[in-house]
């Protein structure tokens, strides 16, 4: 897995970012991004610029073919990121599912 390394020059540390080409639960990604960058940056706007240098192949292309001006914001982008690729969200199995398992 390539990483995407971001050097931020007012923060004196490096953030190294994992890629994300749509094979995986999207909310994870973005949660991982999230949860590394919020620490040093409290701007959605920022944040959604740094979430979007993570995106390769499918979701690259997905993002690429979006209509201009179609995403408003960090929070729209999540939603129809995770609408897109939500078939990469691994199911959580129920109590009762697990019964069921020989």
């Amino acid at each position: 897995m390539l990483n995407t390394h971001i050097r931020i020059d007012y923060i004196p540390t490096q953030i190294t970012l994992n890629n994300y080409d749509g094979l995986t639960d999207p909310k994870e990604h973005i949660q991982n991004v999230r949860s590394s960058l919020e620490l040093v940056i409290q701007d959605n706007h920022n944040m959604w610029k740094i979430l979007l240098m993570t995106f390769k192949g499918a979701v690259r292309a997905w993002y690429n073919n979006m209509e201009s001006g179609s995403i408003a914001n960090f929070n729209d982008l999540y939603i129809k990121l995770v609408g897109h690729f939500s078939t990469s969200i691994t199911a959580k199995e129920s109590f009762n599912e697990l019964f069921g398992i020989i």
